[in-house]
């Protein structure tokens, strides 16, 4: 394997378990869980090109664009990851809507009509 492929098995892999932790810590607020897993992996393994055809978490490229980097733009990385939440969030979105159509509690009862 080579190395760009071995980081990125690597940060997919830190990027699970840190949203298997995010899930952990949100067990009280049920419906808040499958978010902010999904953002952490969307914020992880959203990829960026840097350089000459490299490519780095679009997280890592705004935060050293932002804070290490004194003339470079940090606006393309930041739109890149709130693309991805917005991805997110709609996916989101659509399962919730899914499951709540899907509850019999929420379903309309038709009255039926009977003859005498």
């Amino acid at each position: 394997m080579t190395g760009p492929l071995t980081a990125w098995i690597v940060i997919l892999v830190a990027a699970v378990g840190a949203a298997w932790l995010v899930f952990v810590a949100l067990r009280r607020w049920p419906r808040l869980r499958w978010l902010g897993a999904g953002l952490v992996i969307a914020w992880t393994a959203t990829p960026f090109p840097y350089g000459e055809g490299h490519l780095a978490p679009a997280f890592v490229v705004f935060f050293f664009r932002r804070f290490l980097e004194e003339a470079a733009n940090p606006r393309p990385p930041l739109a890149l990851l709130l693309l991805a939440t917005l991805l997110v969030a709609v996916v989101y979105a659509v399962a919730g809507l899914i499951v709540w159509r899907r509850n019999p509690r929420h379903r309309v009862r038709r009255k039926v009509r009977t003859r005498r």
